[in-house]
């Protein structure tokens, strides 16, 4: 049995107890109401309906029938709206994976916004540095940097790693702030080494003349990226540090940008999830929510405030303070 819309059209004419009343409210011809309920009754080999000029009444197979019709549609129309319910609050488990740098720096601090907006979900969150099979693994989606290899996701960039200086204002009271790439020789930094091959992560400066790569002789190597901002919180020194994962300590003054004119463009940051022709509405709402976080966290205030006061410079408006 294939045909529903049949079978909604039988319902309808014995809940009309007409083809014509039915076919009103269906906004059909009779002749196209009667053909489909006649098609209905050659599908199921059974009469459903005695027909007459005057009168129209159900067998008793028709009987029987529309009473279990009437609870599939009824059926039906309660999954119906339990999904457009369900659409516009979203619930059940997402299972995510995140770079472990992204989850714990700039994911986690945040996690608490998205239940607010969505405390139905259930999170289930993998940290991890590798990739592996979504489909195979049974995950949603996942947050991963860098250059994508080829594969059979889907991917969604949600922006790019605006690479900062950054330091403690006690360090910098104690030390001054450097002003230049060359005054970075006078000052202590500490590097991220990576933990697969113990190479330190090369500086990267935006400048007038393009971009200078620089490799840091650094007073302190750490292989965990959390721990390299936990550092520079502490006071041990100058990190260098994409703006999104240092957004948390810089917003509660724990850190400040220096040298904002070098603001390095690194990464790429995207959302990967499997093909399916219909995404969930749990991956749809987290990707939504991601997506503003990313635009919030990504580019730095200060580097916004200099737009603007560009912009305004050039209509001779009042320029605004900067800060980080």
């Amino acid at each position: 049995m294939e045909d529903f819309s049949a079978i909604s059209t039988f319902v309808r004419v014995v809940e009309a107890k007409s083809f014509a009343a039915a076919a009103s409210q269906l906004g059909m011809t009779p002749s196209g109401v009667s053909r489909a309920v006649a098609r209905l009754e050659t599908q199921l080999g059974a009469r459903l309906l005695f027909r007459s000029t005057r009168s129209l009444r159900l067998t008793d197979d028709g009987a029987a029938f529309h009473a279990r019709c009437k609870e599939i549609l009824a059926d039906l129309s309660e999954a119906t709206e339990a999904l457009g319910h369900a659409r516009s609050h979203p619930v059940g488990r997402l299972r995510l994976a995140a770079h472990s740098a992204i989850g714990r720096a700039a994911l986690i601090p945040n996690l608490a916004e998205f239940e607010q907006r969505y405390p139905d979900i259930r999170l289930e969150l993998a940290m991890c540095d590798y990739h592996f099979d979504l489909n195979e693994e049974g995950y949603d989606c996942a947050i991963r940097m860098g250059e994508l290899e080829d594969s059979n996701l889907i991917a969604r960039k949600l922006g790019y790693f605006n690479n900062v200086l950054c330091a403690s204002p006690d360090y910098l009271r104690r030390h001054g702030a450097p002003r230049s790439i060359e005054d970075l020789q006078q000052h202590r930094c500490i590097n991220y080494v990576y933990p697969s091959t113990r190479k330190p992560y090369q500086w990267q400066f935006d400048t007038p003349s393009g971009r200078v790569e620089l490799d840091i002789d650094a007073h302190m190597l750490i292989n965990d990226g959390e721990s390299v901002i936990q550092a520079a919180v502490a006071g041990l020194g100058i990190i260098q540090i994409p703006h999104c994962l240092a957004a948390t300590a810089l917003a509660k003054g724990q850190l400040e940008i220096v040298m904002t004119d070098t603001i390095s463009t690194g990464s790429p940051v995207w959302i990967v999830y499997p093909q399916k022709r219909h995404l969930s509405a749990r991956v749809q709402a987290f990707i939504e929510w991601i997506s503003e976080l990313f635009q919030r966290t990504s580019e730095p205030q200060c580097r916004i405030t200099a737009r603007i006061n560009a912009e305004k410079a050039e209509r001779g408006e009042e320029r605004i303070a900067a800060v980080a």
